[in-house]
């Protein structure tokens, strides 16, 4: 049994109904037949990723020994194929229009690679999300959202043009303006999940896509350390760049407290925000400490470091008993 119900037990009166709710709530077995449902349509999932991984790389592998419309046909036709099995078959809908996806981006890349239209790579992306969005948005699946935050976010980082860390403290991080576009682009993507549970047409089940969510969130709180952490080590011509290094501190810390509070409380993105504060906050004490280079400044650094570590573990500690407590309160 989890010893947070007895905690909870504990502090409540035995003739209180709640202490009843409690146990029948650490006494109930789970529901297989969930269990079972989930596991069925994961399977089917993971059966879509690999076929449509698995198209990709064998016309890829192929792709001296077969003609160009022999090419363009296979993919469109098993693009096709997807989105017709799930305009008929319902019961693997989510998987077929998984697959399609896929395809999609495969469908692209194949004829940027073929025609060579001097797109840059990020518009791929672009596009590819644009075109998914209809069936995704119909849909209504938290699994179809997650992909598509994954292949947006691909295109925002692919249009900083910055996968290659060196280059970007030997060149510097860019400009300001450029800067807080890119924050501005994270933004956008943090919030699409959240307004999508608002819109009943397109709400996924349950409510809340979560799983979207969470990796939509992590994607712009890792852009937004990642370029707070820039200013800090590389900054312009050795300053930090107050405004951005604010900016990146001020959606940092907005992300933690709607963690905290109201209906998108998730303990998952606390964690998440709770990662990027340190972040920035032991990049500014390495910057500091870097001035004076020797022993004791790493071993300052070290200090910090760990006490910022162990302050993070209790408070977390204390906001997940303060969650499970919330959930078993009537």
């Amino acid at each position: 049994m989890d010893p947070n119900l007895y905690q909870a037990a504990s502090q409540l009166s035995p003739d209180e109904g709640r202490v009843a709710r409690l146990y029948a709530l650490a006494v109930s077995p789970g529901e297989a037949s969930r269990l079972e449902s989930h596991v069925r349509k994961g399977l089917w999932v993971v059966a879509a990723l690999l076929l449509g991984c698995g198209l990709i790389f064998w016309v890829a592998a192929n792709w001296q020994e077969q003609s160009r419309m022999f090419r363009l046909g296979l993919i469109e036709g098993a693009l096709l194929v997807s989105v017709l099995t799930a305009c008929l078959w319902p019961r693997v809908r989510l998987a077929a229009l998984f697959c399609a996806t896929l395809v999609l981006g495969g469908l692209l890349a194949f004829v940027g690679q073929t025609y060579q239209t001097g797109a840059d790579a990020w518009q791929l992306f672009a596009v590819w999300a644009a075109l998914a969005l209809i069936w995704v948005a119909l849909s209504r699946s938290d699994w179809l959202w997650l992909l598509w935050v994954l292949i947006t976010a691909t295109g925002i980082v692919m249009w900083t043009g910055r996968f290659d860390l060196w280059d970007t403290f030997s060149d510097g991080p860019g400009s300001q303006t450029q800067v807080l576009l890119n924050m501005a682009l994270w933004v956008m993507l943090a919030i699409v999940p959240g307004l999508v549970s608002l819109i009943p047409a397109l709400r996924v089940q349950g409510g809340m896509g979560w799983w979207s969510h969470r990796v939509a969130l992590g994607c712009a709180l890792a852009g937004w350390t990642g370029l707070g952490v820039m200013q800090v080590l590389a900054g312009y011509d050795g300053h930090i760049s107050v405004p951005v290094l604010m900016v990146a501190a001020l959606l940092i810390g907005t992300t933690l407290w709607l963690s905290l509070k109201g209906r998108f409380q998730d303990f998952v993105c606390i964690c998440l925000g709770t990662l990027a504060v340190n972040a920035l906050v032991l990049a500014l004490v390495g910057r500091w400490v870097a001035q004076d280079i020797g022993v004791e400044s790493f071993l300052i650094f070290g200090l910090i470091a760990m006490g910022c570590l162990g302050l993070s573990v209790r408070w977390l500690m204390g906001v997940q008993r303060s969650l499970r407590a919330q959930e078993v309160a009537p």
